[in-house]
């Protein structure tokens, strides 16, 4: 979706609007595309498909804020339960890694993250069926806003 000069997009009215670059939006899709069932029944997949298909604003990434967390961007957050706050990089599936903290956008922390905005709160499902709420507290690197939109 493009906009034109003065169209306020959905994200810049309503702070809590998941904003997903184009790029970021067809890679994911093509996580799902070779899948028997275009990756329904892979319960992450499924909800990281439905975000993008029905809840966030899918823009260009010339359009994306320097304040939303996209794909390859380097984030602190904050549980909101025990206080405790974490450095991730937020990545796909196969660059996953511990010991790195690149958390894949199939978690449901990376799930919750995407496309949020710094300040924002997310509510999420842990594994063990236990709701946690972080807060996106800063933002540390962003490939589009960084000059490197391609990763």
């Amino acid at each position: 979706m493009y906009y034109s000069a003065g169209f306020q997009p959905a994200h810049a009215m309503f702070p809590s609007q998941r904003v997903i670059t184009e790029l970021d939006a067809a890679r994911i899709r093509e996580l799902a595309a070779g899948l028997p069932d275009r990756g329904r029944s892979l319960g992450s997949l499924g909800e990281l498909i439905d975000l993008v298909r029905e809840e966030a604003d899918i823009v260009p990434r010339s359009h994306i804020g320097a304040d939303i967390v996209t794909v390859n961007s380097t984030v602190s957050f904050r549980d909101e339960t025990t206080g405790a706050v974490h450095r991730v990089t937020l990545v796909y599936p196969r660059d996953f890694s511990v010991s790195n903290r690149r958390i894949s956008l199939l978690s449901p922390v990376g799930r919750a993250l995407l496309g949020r905005k710094v300040g924002a709160l997310a509510t999420f499902e842990t594994p063990d069926g236990a709701l946690r709420t972080i807060r996106v507290i800063e933002l540390h690197y962003q490939p589009e806003a960084s000059g490197h939109p391609d990763l």
